[in-house]
């Protein structure tokens, strides 16, 4: 039995995170295609800073992504 906090496990786990990484590449976009258009110096650098953090979050998954992986190998 696995406890609540421990990080779930299986072959669903990696495409799921590619899933979320590109939903978060796509938000990024979209994010900084509305900052290109928005007139508002101050609603521009909220949809810009919107993109950088959604940007972050695909990076920080991608590196996860490669560690499990990297693990996964190891073990077969």
């Amino acid at each position: 039995m696995t406890g609540e906090n421990e990080e779930p496990k299986g072959p669903l786990v990696i495409p799921s995170l590619r899933i979320r990484i590109a939903r978060y590449r796509e938000q990024a976009a979209h994010f900084a295609r509305l900052a290109e258009g928005e007139p508002v110096a101050t609603i521009r650098d909220q949809w810009k800073e919107l993109a950088r953090n959604y940007a972050y979050l695909a990076s920080t998954l991608e590196s996860d992504l490669s560690r499990r992986s990297r693990a996964a190998r190891r073990i077969d």
